[in-house]
């Protein structure tokens, strides 16, 4: 089998300290795996710690890695990936998160099954994160679950390849992470084929999260809440009343 043509992305806010691990280990398994590749690093303008010099400087060796930024103004995980849906050149599009708590190695597991399915979704086959973020992410899906139809495991796992025609066949609007299962709910309603691939999970041991008390409580900020419902609210409308 012809190997497939693969886009990676990652979004990055603050991941000066994780991002060269990431993207050698990206570079890594595309060469092995895919015929052409890019990797697109999408840091969010608002990132003081150096991580967009150090993604330029990444970017200068290897030109297959291209550094785009995410304007400071459009704030938001969801919409640092319709960036990367946008501004993919290849087919399949494979991204996830930047803070390594993922074996880009186990993109592997998916390459078998390219072809034949439209979203591959990996999901943590035991979650490595405080406990209090599991108990908030098991009532997050149950919730979506319920208001949006999504029948996945893992809602909310950024370990996730989706080929382009899901992109242009749906009409993605969050920007917060609720974006992460409103494309496997729409894609679900549209009928693309969807297949679920166990992944292993570990520790953040570098940085630290942006969306959470800084107290040691592990829970979403009040903000990060209020546009999460929001976000919520546009799906449930979008899919519910308009039919997308």
């Amino acid at each position: 089998m012809k190997k497939p043509d693969i886009t990676m992305f990652f979004p990055a806010y603050n991941e000066a300290e994780n991002i060269t691990k990431l993207l050698n280990s990206a570079v890594k398994v595309l060469d092995d795996v895919a015929n052409n590749y890019e990797i697109l690093v999408i840091v969010y303008g608002g990132s003081t710690d150096g991580t967009i010099d150090i993604a330029k400087k990444l970017a200068k060796k290897n030109k297959k890695i291209k550094l785009l930024i995410q304007p400071k103004e459009k704030k938001g995980i969801g919409y640092a990936k319709m960036m990367g849906f946008k501004n993919a050149k290849y087919p399949f599009i494979f991204y996830a998160d930047s803070d390594n708590q993922f074996d880009l190695n186990e993109f592997r597991k998916f390459v078998p099954f390219i072809q034949d399915f439209d979203v591959i979704a990996g999901y943590r086959i035991e979650r490595h994160d405080p406990k209090t973020r599991i108990y908030v992410s098991k009532i997050y899906n149950s919730m979506l679950r319920f208001l949006l139809g999504a029948k996945e495991k893992d809602l909310d796992c950024a370990f996730r390849l989706v080929n382009k025609r899901v992109i242009n066949g749906i009409n993605l609007i969050c920007t917060t992470g609720v974006a992460t299962t409103e494309l496997l709910a729409k894609a679900r309603r549209k009928g693309f084929k969807i297949k679920e691939i166990g992944v292993n999970h570990y520790p953040r041991i570098l940085g630290k999260p942006v969306f959470e008390w800084e107290i040691g409580l592990n829970l979403p900020k009040p903000k990060v809440v209020l546009d999460i419902v929001k976000d919520v609210g546009k799906v449930w409308y979008d899919m519910k009343i308009r039919g997308n």
